[in-house]
C-alpha cells in the first residue's frame, strides 16, 4: 500500500508536493488535537493474560479536519461509504515499571488499507504503523491485520486508525501481549487444522464411497463438503495462505464458495429424500437454487448482511423438509434429521453474533466449526443408514427376483415339457388319424369291392361274399373298439372301485373262448390276492382284455395252447404275469410292439396294431410298469407291476 493512500482516495490524484504538504498538516493536526483527545480514560493494560478489546468503551470517532472527537455510534467501528476513510482514536496506557510491547490485532482480515498512527505528546514524535492486504508484507505472517506498539513504563499513548474498504462492515480490534497472541492464534491454528483434517477425511471417505456406488446423492454431498471447506478457508482467513497471490479476491473466492454451500446442500437434501410424493416441495428447492445461483453471480462483491439471511432461510428450509420427510414416509432418516438441525442450530447461534451483536467474537466463529463437523458425522452416517437400507432392500428384491427366476425358469420347463409332450401328443394324433383313416378306409373299401363284385358278377358265390364283409366288417368293428379305447385313456378321467379279478377273467374268458377251439383248461388262473385292490376299472380291464386276447390270437397251432394267469400280492404293489406258449417275438422287433399301429409279422397284418400300445397307455395311466421277456418258438411273458392305491390318494393319481 503506497503512501499517498493514508488519508483518503482523493491522494490518488495529488502531486507529491502538495501531498507532502497535506501530510504535514495533517500530523500537526494530530498534535494539536491530541490534548483534547486525551479527554477520554486511556485503556489501562494490566490484564496479561487476557484479550482486551477497543470498542465504544474506549474508543471514539474522531474527524481529522478540526480534530474533534465523537462518540460511536455502534459498539465497533464500522464503514458506509466505500470511498472514504474512516477514523477513530483510543488510548493505550502502560502501568508497569518497564517498557512493554503489545500487538494490536484487527479481526478483520482483508481490509483494504488501515493504518495505525501514535501520538505522544510528551515528545511531539507521530509514528505511522502500516498494514496491507498481502501477507508477506505483515512483520507476522499472520492472516489478519497486526500492529506492534511499544509502551514506556508508566506511559499513556493516544492512538489512530484510519481504515478504508472496498466493503461495507465493522471491525473489531484486540490487544494482545507477544505471550497471549502466540498461545491464543496457536490454539487458533491448531483447532483450524483438525477441524480441516477432519473435513478432509470425511471428503476422501465420501469419495471412496461415490467411486464404489456412483450415485448423486453421494456425489453432491462430496461437492458439499468440498464447497463447506472453501467457505470456511476463507471464511476464517487460513485459506489465504493456501492462495497468498488471491488475497485482494478472497471476498470473491468466500461469496461464491457459500453461494455453492447452499446449492450442492439443496441438491444433496433433494437426491436424498427423493420421492414422488413431494412434488411441490422439490419445485420449491429448484425455485430457490436459480434463486441462489442468480445470487451469487450478480453479487460476487457482496459483503451486506443479505447473504447471512440467505444462508439462513435455506438451512431453515432443508431443516424443515428433513423433518417433514422423516416424520411422513422415511423413518430411517434419523441421523440426516439430526445432522441438519446440528447445522442449523449452530448457525444460528452463528447468525446471532454477527447480525444481531455485531460481534466476530471466537465463541460464534468456534460454534460453527463444531456444528460443521458434527454435521459431517451425522450426514455420514445418514448416507451409511441409507446404503444399509438400499442394500437390504437389493437383497430383499435380489432374492425376490431369484425366486421369481427359479419360479419362472420351473415354469418355463413345464411349458417346454409340456410343450414336446404337445408335440408328441400331436405328432401321434397325425399319426393316429392317418393310420385310423388308413385302417377304417381299409375294410370298407374292401367291402365297397366285394359288393361290387356281387353285383356285376352274378355267377359270384355269394355266401362266400357275405362271409367276407361279415369278417371285414369284424375287423371294422375291432378298429372302432380300440380307437375308441385309445381316446378313452387319453381323455377320461379314472375311476376307481374294487377290482373282482375273478369275475373279470370270467368274463374275459367267455367272450373269447365260445369262437375259438380252445378249452378252460388251457387256461390256467391264480389269484393270490388276500385284500382288495382298488384301481381304475377300465384300464385294469383293458390291459387285461388285449394281452389275454394276443395269446390266443398269435398261438402255436402245431401245438395245444397253455396261457398261465397268476396274481401275486406284494407290499404296496400286484404282480400279473401272463405267460403263453405261443409263436412268440422275434428278439428284433421287441422294442417296437408297444408302438402306436405297430404290426411286427404276417399273421398280425389284419389287427390294428394298438393292442399292446393300449396296454401300455393304460398301465401308465394309472402308475404302473410292464415287461415283456419273449423267445420266438417258445413263448411270451408279460410282467405287470400295478401299485396299490388307497382312498385317501385316488385324486392325485387320478390326475396323472
Amino acid at each position: 500500500m503506497k503512501l499517498r493512500r493514508v488519508i483518503t482516495v482523493s491522494f490518488k490524484h495529488i502531486r507529491s508536493t502538495q501531498y507532502l504538504f497535506i501530510l504535514f498538516s495533517l500530523l500537526l493536526s494530530l498534535y494539536s488535537a491530541a490534548f483534547t483527545a486525551y479527554s477520554r480514560e486511556p485503556l489501562v493494560l494490566t490484564r496479561n493474560h487476557e484479550i482486551v478489546k477497543i470498542d465504544s468503551s474506549v474508543a471514539e470517532s474522531w474527524d481529522p479536519a478540526t480534530g474533534k472527537t465523537y462518540p460511536l455510534k455502534t459498539k465497533y467501528f464500522t464503514n458506509t461509504d466505500h470511498n472514504k476513510s474512516y477514523w477513530y482514536t483510543f488510548k493505550l496506557s502502560n502501568p508497569y515499571n518497564k517498557n512493554k510491547n503489545w500487538y494490536v490485532v484487527s479481526y478483520n482480515f482483508t481490509i483494504n488499507e488501515i493504518d495505525l498512527f501514535e501520538n505522544n505528546p510528551e515528545d511531539s514524535m507521530v509514528t505511522i504503523h502500516r498494514d496491507t492486504i498481502n501477507l508477506s508484507n505483515r512483520f507476522i505472517n499472520h492472516k489478519q491485520p497486526i500492529f506492534n506498539i511499544e509502551l514506556k513504563a508508566h506511559q499513556t499513548k493516544q492512538f489512530y486508525i484510519r481504515l478504508k474498504n472496498e466493503s461495507s462492515f465493522y471491525y473489531e480490534f484486540a490487544v494482545y501481549t507477544p505471550e497471549n497472541f502466540a498461545s491464543s492464534f496457536f490454539n487458533e491454528y491448531l483447532s483450524f487444522g483438525l477441524f480441516y483434517g477432519f473435513m478432509a477425511f470425511v471428503l476422501i471417505y465420501n469419495i471412496f464411497y461415490y467411486s464404489i456406488l456412483k450415485e448423486k446423492v453421494i456425489l453432491f454431498y462430496c461437492l458439499f463438503i468440498l464447497a463447506q471447506i472453501i467457505h470456511m478457508l476463507y471464511r476464517d482467513g487460513t485459506g489465504l495462505f493456501l492462495t497468498p497471490s488471491l488475497t485482494a479476491h478472497s471476498e470473491i473466492i468466500k461469496n461464491i464458495a457459500r453461494g455453492t454451500v447452499s446449492i450442492f446442500m439443496l441438491l444433496y437434501t433433494y437426491h436424498y429424500f427423493k420421492s414422488s410424493n413431494n412434488r411441490f416441495i422439490y419445485t420449491c428447492i429448484k425455485i430457490i437454487i436459480v434463486l441462489r445461483l442468480c445470487y451469487a453471480v450478480f453479487m460476487l462483491e457482496d459483503t451486506t448482511l443479505n447473504t447471512f439471511h440467505f444462508e439462513l432461510f435455506t438451512l431453515l428450509f432443508c431443516t424443515g423438509f428433513s423433518i417433514y420427510s422423516y416424520k411422513k414416509d422415511n423413518p430411517d432418516t434419523i441421523y440426516m434429521v439430526i445432522g441438519i438441525s446440528l447445522l442449523t442450530c449452530s448457525y444460528i447461534i452463528y447468525y446471532l453474533s454477527v447480525v444481531s451483536l455485531s460481534s466476530l467474537s471466537g465463541f460464534g466463529f468456534f460454534v460453527l466449526y463444531y456444528g460443521i463437523a458434527l454435521e459431517s458425522i451425522f450426514m455420514t452416517l445418514a448416507l451409511a443408514e441409507r446404503f444399509k437400507r438400499i442394500k437390504l432392500e437389493n437383497i430383499s428384491t435380489l432374492q425376490m427376483n431369484n425366486e421369481l427366476e427359479q419360479i419362472i425358469q420351473k415354469r418355463t420347463s413345464q411349458i417346454e415339457e409340456k410343450n414336446k409332450l404337445l408335440e408328441i401328443k400331436s405328432e401321434e394324433l397325425n399319426l393316429f388319424l392317418y393310420s385310423a383313416s388308413h385302417d377304417l378306409k381299409g375294410p370298407l373299401k374292401t367291402i365297397e369291392g366285394l359288393c361290387n363284385l356281387g353285383i356285376k358278377d352274378e355267377q359270384a358265390d355269394q355266401k362266400k361274399l357275405f362271409e367276407l364283409i361279415k369278417k371285414k366288417l369284424h375287423n371294422l368293428e375291432s378298429n372302432i373298439s380300440d380307437l375308441n379305447s385309445v381316446t378313452k385313456l387319453q381323455n377320461q378321467q379314472s375311476r376307481f372301485s374294487e377290482i373282482h379279478f375273478e369275475t373279470l377273467h370270467k368274463q374275459i374268458s367267455e367272450r373269447f373262448l365260445g369262437n375259438n377251439s380252445i378249452t378252460k383248461n388251457q387256461i390256467r388262473f391264480k389269484n393270490h390276492l388276500e385284500k382288495p385292490f382298488i384301481s381304475d376299472a377300465f384300464s385294469i380291464k383293458t390291459i387285461y382284455q388285449n394281452i389275454f386276447e394276443n395269446a390266443l390270437k398269435y398261438r402255436d397251432t402245431t401245438r395245444d395252447l397253455i396261457l398261465d394267469i397268476v396274481i401275486e400280492e406284494y407290499a404296496d404293489e400286484i404282480k400279473i404275469t401272463f405267460t403263453d406258449n405261443g409263436l412268440g417275438i422275434p428278439e428284433a422287433i421287441l422294442p417296437k410292439i408297444f408302438n402306436m399301429f405297430y404290426r411286427g409279422n404276417y399273421e398280425s397284418k389284419d389287427d390294428t396294431g394298438l393292442g399292446l400300445y393300449i396296454v401300455k397307455k393304460a398301465i401308465i395311466k394309472i402308475g404302473g410298469t410292464i415287461d415283456v421277456s419273449s423267445t420266438e418258438g417258445l413263448g411270451t411273458t408279460f410282467e405287470i407291476i400295478l401299485p396299490r392305491i388307497s382312498l385317501l390318494n385316488q385324486g392325485s393319481t387320478s390326475s396323472r
